[in-house]
């Protein structure tokens, strides 16, 4: 009797063994894709749900796992990623911004004067022009009465004193005109009584220029300088005649640019300058 039951029991083993192998067969990819479900879901910590198709294209069982934070029904698993696992883009740098001023810096002040198209060839913000421009009109505003009168009392063009300041100043921004007052380069003479002088290393190491109390000084000490022994045949240029005091001033030796000349015609001709010779 012990025998039957036992031999009962193994049949009835087998067969639910047999039963479960062919459930395993006949649905080992649904459980396969199960498996993948639930490793994602523990590893990655995201959720989906998707359906399991029977032969004939009908849904006959349904999967779903789920999280706290979302379900995901019918889309991606990618779109339904939470948003601590999305990948973060490389923040991009934030452009400096260059205030205009920096910008103008970059430049000499009379740039835009002596190459007028420099400018338009390189692209540079017409600000930026017009910036350095409106510089140099600011000095001849300031300077423009001064070099009248000098005109009216030495006979030297206003045009070419202007001219002069400007080139030789930097526009007033040089380390000379800023420390000395001193706005046309003027150096000290072998005997300079009264006067101060100091270097700042131009030509030769030994060239010291003059120290001014006031910018006023220096224009007259200009004119004073064009009226000396090395400079005087000028005068009996033409004083409306700008282009010929500017190559004689570079024919005497005033700058030992070459194109001294030509750049003194420039700044005259673009500003205009002759207008205060008249």
């Amino acid at each position: 009797m012990i025998g039957s039951r036992q031999a009962e029991f193994n049949e009835v083993k087998k067969f639910e063994w047999n039963g479960l192998a062919y459930i395993i067969g006949k649905h080992w990819f649904n459980i396969f894709l199960l498996f993948v479900g639930l490793h994602i879901f523990i590893s990655k910590d995201i959720s989906f749900q998707f359906n399991v198709h029977s032969k004939d294209g009908k849904p006959n069982e349904k999967i779903s796992l789920l999280t706290d934070e979302v379900q995901l029904t019918n889309t991606s698993i990618i779109n339904g990623m939470p948003s601590s696992y999305e990948k973060k883009g490389i923040p991009k740098k934030k452009k400096k911004t260059i205030s205009k001023e920096k910008k103008a810096a970059a430049f000499g002040n009379l740039t835009f004067i002596l190459s007028p198209n420099y400018a338009k060839r390189k692209g540079i913000d017409p600000d930026v022009v017009k910036e350095k421009i409106n510089h140099c009109k600011d000095y001849i505003e300031r300077y423009a009465k001064v070099a009248i009168n000098e005109r009216e009392k030495y006979g030297i063009p206003a045009s070419i004193t202007l001219a002069q300041g400007l080139l030789e100043s930097n526009v007033g921004d040089s380390r000379l005109s800023v420390e000395s007052n001193n706005h046309f380069g003027i150096k000290c003479k072998r005997k300079c009584k009264g006067c101060t002088c100091r270097n700042y290393v131009d030509d030769d190491v030994y060239d010291m220029f003059r120290v001014f109390n006031t910018v006023w000084e220096s224009y007259r000490e200009h004119s004073i300088l064009l009226n000396g022994q090395r400079y005087k045949h000028l005068l009996k240029l033409d004083h409306l005649d700008f282009k010929a005091w500017a190559h004689g001033l570079k024919r005497a030796g005033y700058a030992t640019d070459k194109k001294y000349a030509q750049k003194l015609i420039k700044i005259i001709e673009t500003m205009k300058l002759y207008r205060y010779d008249q």
